[in-house]
């Protein structure tokens, strides 16, 4: 990059966040007069194109982070805004011609990231899609099977003890969860049933062998479950504001210390959340 293209690039950044600190001050006064019994200790606002790509799920390897959009996947620090890498086409026209147009939670294992995608309102093709984690790019898709897997693939998880991969048999209402194992070709290994049904997962994470999944049900909270018994156990309510979209979770690693971090869609969708969240 040339130094007059560093130029304009800075004077573009100045520019634009000269004109989204209206938007930074009015969603951030939303935020903080319509929660109730906020649990966050911290926080970062994303707004504008940056809040669309960070949209769906996020994940970690322990020091960075990663997002999903629709159809795109981010890199970032983890301060959740200093752009690494991006791949802004990340569904490639093999998965568009089965109609995939969604990229959901995602996980990240062993230098790859493993993504739920869907068909939306289709179900059709549950599709476990394998980027590689330096590049975003698209290196290995698994078809899962649909009559197991009833509507839609929006998450998984991977145990980074054993490479086990998980998701559920519904998006909305699940019943239990399924498990495949991602250094078999994915095959599938079994079913868990579920002691109750956490409502609308939006992204889950392993930490210390238990799943930690984020929904956006009622009041967005944040449940445990033991991948083998199906115990569920709410952690906490998020009790975001009004209008707002709970998404997806991971775990980053501050001052030594295990951090929970969740992301959620302002009410006006122009900006994005990204929240730490004390838990044990």
């Amino acid at each position: 990059m040339t130094a007059f293209q560093l130029l304009i690039n800075k004077i573009l950044s100045v520019v634009f966040a000269v004109i989204l600190i209206p938007f930074s001050v009015l969603t951030h006064g939303i935020d903080l007069i319509s929660a109730d019994e906020r649990t966050d200790s911290e926080k970062t606002n994303v707004i504008g194109i940056g809040a669309y790509f960070r949209s769906q799920g996020m994940a970690s390897d322990g020091e960075t982070l990663y997002f999903s959009s629709k159809t795109t996947l981010i890199r970032t620090e983890d301060d959740a805004k200093t752009l690494i890498n991006a791949n802004y086409f990340a569904i490639p026209d093999e998965l568009k011609e089965l109609g995939i147009a969604h990229i959901g939670g995602l996980s990240c294992y062993n230098g790859f990231i493993y993504a739920g995608l869907e068909d939306s309102k289709v179900w059709d093709y549950p599709i476990v899609g394998v980027f590689d984690s330096e590049t975003l790019e698209l290196v290995d898709y698994y078809i899962l099977d649909a009559e197991l897997i009833t509507r839609g693939l929006p998450w998984v998880c991977v145990n980074p003890e054993n490479g086990l991969l998980y998701c559920t048999d519904h998006s909305k209402n699940p019943t239990k969860l399924l498990v495949y194992d991602t250094k078999d070709e994915m095959s599938f290994v079994k079913e868990v049933s579920l002691e109750e049904s956490p409502y609308a997962i939006q992204g889950a994470e392993f930490y210390g062998g238990t799943i930690y999944a984020a929904t956006n049900d009622d009041t967005q909270a944040i449940y445990k479950i033991n991948p083998d018994s199906g115990k569920v156990e709410k952690l906490l309510d998020r009790n975001l504001t009004a209008g707002s979209e709970g998404e997806g979770m991971t775990f980053i690693v501050k001052n030594g210390a295990p951090v929970l971090i969740a992301m959620d869609m302002g009410p006006l969708f122009i900006n994005a959340f990204v929240r730490e969240y004390k838990f044990s």
